[in-house]
Order: structure tokens, then C-alpha cells, then sequence
């Protein structure tokens, strides 16, 4: 009998644990989201400049979130790689940044998001009016804009 709930409790376990990842990295997206805010006030409402990993570095870089493990998603292993102070690079950060908008630009554009691969049919996405979400299904990326 013994054993026979411990096996039933072990996958409810680890779901909740993948739960609560989700719902890590989408947290980690909005505080992403709240530092390009922060950074837009000081650079008259404009975003970092580069693609990728080079334009969260320069949050990093300038103050604005200096937390390297806001950068990695806790379904990966990238949050081994990242070393307080040490520029993020882009094998050590799990999200995907992309430079060309503004706080002009329409609230529904897709600012950042998961690597494809950090969570199994889910993925999060940071929107331009400073909300993140999680989407559920194989084609969860359809929803960047």
C-alpha cells in the first residue's frame, strides 16, 4: 500500500514543481518588462538597440536589473551558467529579446519570450504594455507578434 501511494504522489509532485516554473519564468519576464520601462524613461522611450542576449546585457550593464538569474528560465539549465556580475551572453540566457520597438509601439508586439524548448508545449511572452503570459500547446508561439 505504501508504495503504491508514493507512486501516485510522485507525479502530482512534479507537476506542481513544473508549475511553479511556469509561473517563475513568466515572473521573471515581467521583471524583465518593468527594467526596459526603466531603462525607456532614461533613454526617451526607446528599448535597447540589439537583438537577443546583447540587449538584455544592457540592462544588466547599466543597473536596471543586475540579477543574472532573472535572465534564465528554472526549466533550463542556463541558470547554472549565469554568474553574478559576468555579462549575459546568449548560452546562459533563456529568453529571446527583440530590439526595434519603443514604448510607441503597439501594446500587443512581443518585446521578449521563452527559448523555444525551456518549457514542453508552453511558452511566455513579455508584450509591449508590460504584461507576460503564459501560452499552452505545441504552437504557443503564434501568439508573438
Amino acid at each position: 500500500i505504501m508504495s503504491f501511494v508514493a507512486f501516485a504522489i510522485v507525479p502530482s509532485a512534479s507537476c506542481g514543481r513544473k508549475k511553479a516554473c511556469a509561473i517563475s519564468c513568466t515572473s521573471n519576464l515581467k521583471q524583465i518588462g518593468l527594467a526596459l520601462r526603466m531603462y525607456s524613461q532614461e533613454y526617451k522611450g526607446e528599448y535597447p538597440p540589439y537583438d537577443g542576449a546583447k540587449g538584455l546585457e544592457v540592462l544588466r550593464a547599466n543597473g536596471f536589473l543586475e540579477n543574472v538569474r532573472m535572465y534564465t528560465c528554472p526549466m533550463t539549465s542556463d541558470w547554472q551558467k549565469a554568474k553574478d556580475g559576468c555579462e549575459i551572453k546568449e548560452e546562459s540566457c533563456s529568453y529571446v529579446y527583440k530590439a526595434g520597438l519603443n514604448e510607441n509601439s503597439p501594446v500587443d508586439k512581443a518585446l521578449a519570450w521563452d527559448k523555444p524548448g525551456n518549457h514542453k508545449n508552453y511558452g511566455n511572452i513579455l508584450f509591449n504594455d508590460g504584461h507576460a503570459a503564459g501560452f499552452y500547446g505545441k504552437n504557443w508561439m503564434e501568439n508573438i507578434k
